[in-house]
């Protein structure tokens, strides 16, 4: 503790700076009659809609049911509770605040509060819900073009009953086909013809 008094001592003027202008943690000094003294940048930013408000009451920026609990009572010189302010939207806002009361009767409210506002947090939220929107979407395509290429894919498999001299092949209803018919309409191949060497012989002797 020792070492923790030296180390405030020896930087009070970076921790009245930090104090002063950090957006994590309100700072309030209220006078006996629980009026504003001071407060710091976090304050004005969470709670009083950028204005200074020395000189004002604090209970008018709380909650009713917070407002019993200040002033503190003569047997407590510190308290840690939570104290709900109102927000710049009238919103509840919870601090985690330790209240102290200093030598000359004077009270100091240090309060801590979440990095995300209630406005942030709908606002991140917000953006994730867009995200996966976007996502599912691109997720419904995706799958509904590969339900399209696999109707379109013909793959022929089994059985396949085939003349074994003109070589037509016979389909499901009976019927017998040319092999290129039934293949091109079975399939995705398509023909090009042509002749063999020993068909041109056979066929076109004289050429």
């Amino acid at each position: 503790m020792d070492e923790l008094n030296k180390l405030i001592l020896d930087h009070s003027t970076a921790l009245k700076d930090y104090f002063g202008q950090t957006d994590t943690l309100v700072v309030i000094v209220l006078d006996k009659e629980l009026n504003i003294a001071f407060h710091n940048a976090c304050f004005k930013h969470l709670i009083s809609s950028e204005k200074d408000c020395f000189g004002e009451h604090i209970h008018s920026f709380m909650l009713p049911e917070s407002c019993q609990h200040l002033p503190l009572t003569e047997s407590t010189t510190g308290l840690w509770i939570w104290l709900n302010f109102k927000a710049q939207d009238s919103s509840p806002l919870p601090l985690h605040c330790y209240v102290v009361t200093l030598d000359d009767g004077n009270h100091l409210i240090l309060g801590g509060h979440l990095m995300l506002t209630n406005d942030k947090i709908l606002q991140q939220m917000t953006i994730m819900s867009n995200e996966m929107a976007n996502m599912t979407r691109d997720l419904h395509r995706k799958n509904r073009e590969l339900q399209e290429a696999h109707a379109n894919i013909k793959i022929l498999s089994g059985i396949i009953p085939i003349c074994m001299h003109c070589k037509e092949i016979r389909d499901d209803k009976g019927y017998w086909n040319k092999l290129e018919k039934f293949i091109t309409e079975n399939s995705e191949a398509q023909f090009s013809h042509g002749l063999c060497e020993q068909c041109l012989k056979k066929h076109y002797p004289d050429i």
